[in-house]
């Protein structure tokens, strides 16, 4: 009986080391005449999965909203103002008008961009933003898992990052697909240690989300790691450059409120957003949070997230994935368990998408499918359910 060694070997590029065996062979990909169409075929499987839902819900509920009603809602309504009016002028109280500061502009700016394409149509440049950022995200997820794995382990991914219940956002005009894009472009920079492109990236991905400032703290631990190893002292190039987008926003409004300390105050007022340490998350998950009794469906769905992100980081340890992926992935969850308001938001705990690179890799085969379809079955779930049953923040 002979036993198969796995051996690793440094890739053709610069970067963590990965096994011997792991290009291209037994993937679904590998037959495509472009494996990178693969995860754009599931994307495409995933929006019209997002459809059926739109036009289910309509029926189910007697409501013949159009596509615009379920596209254009909640937060999403902030993003379009924020692209065609831009920030208010003044101080507001917390409104249609007045939240706009606290989204950053990233987003806003690309549908911008896309509606002098339009005609000034900015509901229809949202959508084309949205689509975009969103097939980019699964490439990217792709792509990521691909470098650090093989392409088997990547398709596998990038079915479970489609079809995951917080793929909602794939149908909103919400930045999270977008920040997907960024944070696997800026993580597979850094697996490759091009610290400059990393760095920029990163700035990138701070002016469109809050919460990719992890970015720069997952640079600096790379950064550290780089310079104890092998006196690299470029490596510093990521997290110096990382914060800046976050930085040069709250720059803006500083200036443009004379308070710099503007956005943390309204996301206080407008939606009670600060640091708890996990006490809410924690209540709802053992159902002693007094809210659990009035939104039983929607504490469910946290609950049932909180547990698949606990899964998920450990497969991703399991996995042995290089140290930024894991590290990307286990900050996002817990950013999310210590911030009130947060919590395992489905949304939230997609965005911890490296967290699908590990359960791709150590799910079997016969666990995997269940799952999928699982996912699958929630997300359809959530995107009909949801938008009729405005219960606060969306999932």
């Amino acid at each position: 009986m002979t036993s198969r060694v796995v051996s690793t070997t440094e890739s053709p590029r610069r970067g963590w080391p990965r096994p011997r065996d792991a290009g291209p062979g037994q993937a679904l990909s590998d037959r495509l005449p472009v494996p990178w169409a693969f995860p754009l075929i599931v994307f495409a499987i995933t929006w019209l999965l997002i459809l059926a839902a739109w036009y289910g819900s309509a029926v189910i509920y007697h409501q013949g909203h159009p596509w615009t009603w379920h596209f254009a809602f909640k937060d999403a309504n902030f993003y379009l103002g924020i692209a065609q009016y831009g920030y208010p002028a003044k101080l507001w109280t917390h409104s249609a008008i007045g939240g706009r500061p606290a989204f950053f502009p990233l987003f806003p700016v690309l549908i911008r961009l896309t509606s002098y394409l339009t005609g000034g149509h900015y509901l229809i440049a949202g959508l084309i933003a949205s689509v975009l950022a969103g097939a980019a995200s699964a490439v990217g997820v792709w792509v990521l898992a691909a470098r650090v794995c093989d392409r088997r382990v990547a398709d596998r991914a990038v079915v479970l990052y489609c079809f995951f219940p917080g793929a909602m956002t794939f149908g909103m005009a919400y930045s999270e697909p977008l920040a997907v894009a960024l944070s696997a472009a800026a993580l597979l920079a850094l697996i490759e240690r091009r610290w400059l492109l990393a760095g920029i990236i990163g700035a990138a991905g701070t002016a469109a989300r809050p919460t990719l400032i992890l970015l720069a703290v997952v640079s600096g631990v790379v950064a550290v790691q780089a310079i104890w190893t092998r006196r690299d002292w470029r490596a510093l190039l990521a997290p110096a450059l990382t914060p800046l987008g976050l930085v040069a926003f709250f720059g803006y409004l500083g200036q443009r409120y004379h308070d710099y300390a503007f956005w943390f105050q309204l996301e206080k007022a407008g939606w009670n957003q600060h640091i708890d340490w996990g006490v809410h998350t924690f209540r709802i998950v053992f159902w002693a949070d007094p809210s659990t009794s009035r939104y039983v469906v929607f504490n469910v769905v946290l609950i049932i997230m909180f547990i698949a992100a606990v899964a998920g980081i450990g497969m991703t340890l399991a996995a042995r994935l290089p140290l930024p992926v894991t590290l990307f992935g286990i900050l996002v969850v817990l950013s999310c368990v210590i911030a009130y308001g947060q919590n395992t938001k489905p949304r939230f705990v997609w965005s911890a998408f490296t967290l699908f690179i590990g359960a791709a890799a150590k799910l079997p085969k016969v666990i995997y499918w269940p799952v999928v379809v699982l996912s699958a079955a929630g997300l359809v779930f959530l995107t009909g359910w949801w938008p009729h049953h405005v219960i606060g923040p969306a999932p």
